[in-house]
This record gives C-alpha cells, sequence and structure tokens, in this order.
C-alpha cells in the first residue's frame, strides 16, 4: 500500500521512485559483479607474482586460465592467444580487450551518475509544484485556510527530501564503484604487464 505522504508530495514523487528502484538495482547488481573474486583468481595472482619465468610456468599457466571466468583470466588467455605476434602487437590486442572489459565494468554506472544528478532537480520541480499549488490556493481563498497553505508546503518540503534522499546514496555509490573500478583495472593492468614482461625476455 502506498503511503498517503507519498501521494501528497505531488506528481515528482513517481519519477523519484523509479529513479530510486533503478539505482538500487544498479548499486546491488554492480556491488556483486565488481567482488574481487570475479575479477582476479588468487591462483593467477600468486602464479604470476611467485613462479619464475619458464617455459613450463607459462605453461601451466597457460592451462589454469582455460577454464577461468574471472575478468583476469580473460587477459592472461588473451596474451597467450597473440604470444606469436611481436610484443607490441600483443600489448596493442591486450588494450583492446581490456577497453571492452572495462566498459562492462562500468555498465550501469552511467546511468547512476544521472539519477544522482536527476534526482535533486526532480525534487526542485516538486517544490516549484507545490509552490505554485500554495500560491494558487491562497490567490483563491487568502490566509485564511492555513490547512491549504501547509499543504502546499508539505508537498514541496516532501519532494525536496526525497530528490535528496535518491540522490545522496546514488551519488555515494557511484563514486564508490568508479574508484573499485580504477584500482580493479590497475591491479590488472600490473599483472599483464608483468606477465608480458615475462614473455617477451
Amino acid at each position: 500500500m502506498v503511503p498517503q505522504w507519498f501521494h501528497q508530495g505531488g506528481v515528482a514523487m513517481y519519477p523519484l521512485f523509479l529513479c530510486s528502484v533503478v539505482g538500487l538495482a544498479i548499486i546491488l547488481e554492480r556491488t556483486w559483479a565488481l567482488r574481487r573474486s570475479r575479477i582476479i583468481t588468487p591462483a593467477l595472482e600468486e602464479m604470476i607474482d611467485s613462479t619464475p619465468a619458464t617455459g613450463d610456468s607459462h605453461e601451466k599457466l597457460k592451462a589454469l586460465t582455460v577454464n577461468d571466468a574471472t575478468v583476469l583470466g580473460e587477459l592472461i588467455r588473451a596474451i597467450f592467444a597473440h604470444a606469436a605476434m611481436a610484443k607490441h602487437e600483443n600489448v596493442e590486442s591486450v588494450q583492446s580487450i581490456a577497453r571492452q572489459i572495462v566498459g562492462r565494468l562500468e555498465r550501469g554506472l552511467t546511468t547512476l551518475s544521472i539519477i544522482a544528478e536527476i534526482s535533486p532537480l526532480l525534487g526542485l520541480l516538486g517544490t516549484c509544484s507545490g509552490m505554485v499549488k500554495l500560491f494558487v490556493d491562497v490567490a483563491q481563498h487568502g490566509l485564511g485556510e492555513p490547512a491549504q497553505i501547509s499543504r502546499g508546503i508539505f508537498e514541496a518540503l516532501i519532494a525536496t527530501v526525497t530528490g535528496l534522499a535518491v540522490a545522496i546514496p546514488a551519488l555515494v555509490a557511484y563514486t564508490y564503484l568508479r574508484r573499485r573500478i580504477e584500482l580493479l583495472v590497475l591491479e590488472m593492468e600490473r599483472y599483464t604487464n608483468e606477465l608480458l614482461a615475462r614473455l617477451y625476455r
């Protein structure tokens, strides 16, 4: 059942409700998708860091990535798939794949950013709507009916508060997720650079 204050908040409450649902869905999905275990496998991390650069170790690493569904595993498979190329060609190929991967990791973040930016504006729209109703009521009935004045002020305040309540968590989540992606990308870059350096010694 929809609470009464939702209806009293005016027409801006409906798009704000939609923004809150979409924003929450994106936050939960991206938080799940950006878990470290889905991006970097500890076994791959350990092998790249601790295994000496020999042909046998490269084969073991290659075999380890066959059934690895993580992003790092995908990048390592790409490196080995282009190992016959010159180093600069392999690097360009991996960079191209990495750009596509970053695009996948950032999926939904543009929408989340829009929600963070537009929600206060929708709240402002509700504020303006409430103030317009307030002035219309005052013009029609004068200042003798406090209930009419209070209803307009209430609508303005509810829409403003709701807009901020949607925008602030969305902005915090967007900033956190972007920073998390940046850190994960930097870490994967370190491992891929290390592997490329070992392959082309």
